[in-house]
């Protein structure tokens, strides 16, 4: 499979991993160091809560296995999960403040589902950057969302995705979390940042998985 192939490959693989088990699928895992964090700030200080793990799921078509060139056609479902009590802040009673702002008990999960998505014009077989479109489900509203992301090839072979969705916290009916009996207030902004890897062994062996 020639360079471009891989790099098409891994630009759908970088939304998600974990999913569907139907014949003709593509199925890539991200490496242990790609990273999905939450940044906001209050009227004391800038905060950031990052996730311990991710999980997510890709399925495409068997026409995206002989493709050469990203094609939206051939994605067929995207999804990314991250657990709520997954989030860690560096704080105790912060992760608290979190997860019950963020109703974990009753919505454990964040989720995203990818909708669609462009190729923005001036991609090459090297780096490239994508227009998103997506349900995200937080506290049990879903909403909406758009993103852009950028992704390149690493010199060690591998892929690496990167992007940041701003979002307010009210749109999903959540209040922001106050603390010190209300001395703290959260800003209402926050802003989710991802950085994705997929590693040269994981892209060699789907390779060598598709041959056989």
């Amino acid at each position: 499979m020639t360079k471009k192939s891989l790099t098409s490959l891994a630009l759908i693989a970088l939304f998600a991993i974990a999913g569907s088990t139907q014949a003709q699928s593509v199925r890539l895992v991200v490496g242990p160091d790609s990273k999905l964090w939450i940044e906001g700030g209050s009227n004391l200080h800038d905060w950031s809560c990052r996730a311990s793990s991710i999980e997510a799921a890709i399925e495409v078509d068997d026409a995206f296995i002989k493709a050469t060139t990203v094609s939206a056609t051939s994605l067929k479902k995207v999804q990314v999960k991250v657990p709520v009590r997954n989030l860690k802040c560096g704080n105790g009673k912060m992760d608290n403040n979190l997860y019950k702002a963020l109703k974990a008990d009753d919505a454990p999960e964040i989720s995203y589902i990818l909708g669609t998505f462009d190729v923005v014009p001036g991609a090459t077989t090297d780096s490239f950057a994508v227009k998103a479109v997506g349900a995200l489900t937080v506290a049990g509203t879903e909403r909406t969302v758009n993103m852009d992301v950028t992704a390149a090839r690493l010199p060690d072979g591998g892929i690496r995705a990167e992007g940041a969705v701003p979002l307010l916290m009210t749109d999903f009916g959540v209040k922001p979390p106050t603390a010190l009996l209300g001395t703290l207030r959260t800003d209402n902004k926050i802003t989710v940042k991802f950085s994705l890897l997929v590693g040269p062994q994981t892209l060699s062996a789907a390779v060598a998985s598709e041959r056989r």
